[in-house]
């Protein structure tokens, strides 16, 4: 079964426009969450180690107490979207040998695996961190 765009292109049945938005919009949420991360633990390292300095930075300790419930929603959304980025396209949707363009997956897919990076490092900074600051 297949749908027609706008464009006039056949999309797959679950390959239309409003999922692609879906994919991308699940992709910048898991990325952004995989930078909330950093705010409790490696954000402040990281502006001290360039100059910058204030009252502020010693308050971002205060957000170490949401790291789970951020981690939480990270790997949810990261999760969904690789979901979304690695599902093979439904048989039936090209049945008929009238298959939509593909969307671009390997920008999603990379920045799907450096937010996946940054929640890896986020999450064991904090148990790192003694052994790497104590040179």
């Amino acid at each position: 079964m297949t749908e027609t765009t706008s464009s006039g292109q056949a999309t797959g049945a679950g390959d239309t426009p409003v999922d692609d938005r879906k994919a991308w919009a699940t992709t910048g949420l898991g990325f952004f969450g995989a930078l909330a991360m950093t705010s409790c633990c490696i954000l402040p390292l990281v502006l001290v180690s360039f100059g910058v300095t204030g009252v502020f930075i010693a308050q971002l300790g205060v957000l170490y107490q949401y790291r789970w419930i951020t981690f939480a929603l990270s790997a949810a959304f990261i999760g969904y979207g690789f979901y979304k980025a690695y599902r093979p396209t439904p048989a039936e949707a090209c049945a008929d040998g009238t298959c939509a363009r593909p969307m671009n997956r390997s920008l999603m897919r990379s920045l799907l695996w450096l937010a996946t990076a940054i929640v890896a490092v986020a999450m064991i900074f904090p148990y790192l961190a003694p052994y790497v600051l104590s040179y």
